[in-house]
């Protein structure tokens, strides 16, 4: 019978609850809002797209509801110059509307798609 490493197993287990956020989206936050919003008729969209999909990010691997998630960018906008936090129904309605983007021989194709979610590896789409 072999010795458990427990030194590795413990150090293994923390790094499960590693979060990388890449948070550069807010250096092209305004840029971002500009080509969104220019030619749009009706309201103007105050978050980038960039923003959304990191609020569907937590929604979706961190099971985080949309209450939590405007609580979560409360938080953050103390730490943001300027930013003023969706509510939780604002967020909802953006991630509904949010295009998804398929790559373009899977848009192309007639066969069905099947997409899979894996923690480790993000999304995939099957062929």
């Amino acid at each position: 019978m072999s010795k458990r490493d427990w030194k590795r197993i413990n150090e293994a287990l923390v790094r499960r609850g590693e979060l990388l956020l890449d948070l550069d989206f807010v250096k092209g936050w305004e840029d971002e809002l500009e080509a969104m919003n220019n030619g749009k008729e009706g309201a103007v969209f105050r978050y980038p797209d960039s923003f959304i999909r990191l609020l569907l990010f937590m929604h979706v691997y961190l099971h985080l509801p949309y209450r939590q998630l405007e609580g979560f960018t409360k938080a953050l906008a103390r730490y943001v110059k300027g930013l003023k936090a969706p509510d939780h129904s604002s967020i909802q309605w953006r991630a509904e509307k949010l295009p998804v983007k398929l790559d373009n021989a899977l848009a192309d194709s007639n066969e069905d798609v099947i997409i899979a979610l894996d923690s480790s590896a993000g999304v995939k789409a099957l062929d």
